[in-house]
Formats: C-alpha cells, sequence, structure tokens
C-alpha cells in the first residue's frame, strides 16, 4: 500500500489487481437482475477503476480490506447514477482507460488453471442466483455487510431502520441465502 501510495507503478498496478474479481462479483450482485440486462458488468468495473484512479491520493489506509471497501464505495456510487439513469446515453471511454485495461491484462495473467477458473464461475454464477432471489432490502443488507464491511449502525443509518431490525434482516437474508446456495448446488 505504502509503496502504491508512494508512486511505485507495479505496486499500485498489483493492489487493483488484488481487488478485481472482488470489485467485478460485487458489481455482479450489486446490479441485481433488472440493471445486470441494460448495464454491462465490465463497463461499470472499469469506469469505477477510473474513478478510483483519479481519487486514489484521497484514500486513506485503515486495515485489511480497507482498499476493497473503498473501491466497493465508489463501484456503489456508480450504480446508483447507472440506476437513475440507465437510459443515458453511454460515455465514450477516456484515454486513461488504457491503464484500466493493463490491471484487467495483469490480473487475467494471474489467474490459476482452467479448472479452478470453471469452479469459481459456477460458484459465482451460483452466487448471483441466489442473491438475485433475495428481496431487494435483503440484498442490500448482505452486500452492505458482506462487501463493504459496514456495521450494523452504518446499514441502519443507511437503510432508515433500527439497529435491532438490521440484525433481524441480515438474519433472514443469511439463511435464506444459504439455504439458496445448498439448493442450487444439488
Amino acid at each position: 500500500m505504502a509503496r502504491a501510495k508512494g508512486g511505485d507503478e507495479t505496486a499500485y498496478d498489483a493492489l487493483f489487481a488484488l481487488a478485481a474479481d472482488r470489485a467485478r462479483l460485487f458489481v455482479r450482485l450489486r446490479l441485481g437482475p433488472k440493471l445486470r440486462k441494460k448495464v454491462d458488468v465490465d463497463d461499470v468495473v472499469q469506469d469505477a477503476y477510473l474513478e478510483a484512479h483519479k481519487s486514489f491520493g484521497t484514500f486513506r489506509y485503515q486495515g485489511d480490506g480497507s482498499f476493497t471497501r473503498w473501491l466497493c464505495r465508489i463501484i456503489e456510487n456508480r450504480i446508483r447514477g447507472l440506476a437513475d439513469h440507465h437510459g443515458a446515453q453511454k460515455r465514450e471511454p477516456p484515454a486513461a482507460m488504457e491503464r484500466v485495461s493493463r490491471i484487467e491484462h495483469r490480473v487475467a495473467a494471474a489467474r490459476t488453471g482452467p479448472q479452478t477458473a470453471v469452479l469459481r464461475g459456477e460458484q459465482s454464477a451460483r452466487l448471483i442466483a441466489a442473491v438475485d432471489a433475495l428481496a431487494d432490502e435483503e440484498r442490500d443488507a448482505v452486500l452492505l455487510r458482506f462487501f463493504q464491511d459496514r456495521t450494523i449502525d452504518q446499514i441502519a443509518d443507511l437503510i432508515g431502520k433500527s439497529p435491532s431490525a438490521v440484525r433481524r434482516l441480515l438474519g433472514r437474508a443469511t439463511r435464506r441465502l444459504g439455504a439458496l446456495l445448498l439448493e442450487r448446488a444439488s
């Protein structure tokens, strides 16, 4: 992290590459089935990476996972904008997109063998289908908790519920998600 913040391009690329799979999965999960039909996942990831690149100087390391949480918040903001304006004209990618593409290639090159890739793809597909089956409020709470590492109190503030209501909501959602994953695994 310190090397990336200090301008080491290799460390910077590695930092973004480490978060790429989780960022892509978060986008797939967060878009939901309706918006996913209208928006390309990789476009959202690239837009979020471009925004992260522009604002990297403002990122403050706050322990393990803080970079991924920060990136997921950028993605969340991008998806909110897309949900509000999903009919708007697509933007042309700016010249800085070349750097994002280099990072994407690095991630692809670092992936493991074909069997592992297939297994991960199947697991991701099951997870996406299961999360899609959750109610919107349940999906939002699960993603806020497990992808953005938000606290119960933060989630309560964001969705306008009491902390105890959020705990119950997360309990129901995770039980339902677990049942759906087991069902889809058979």
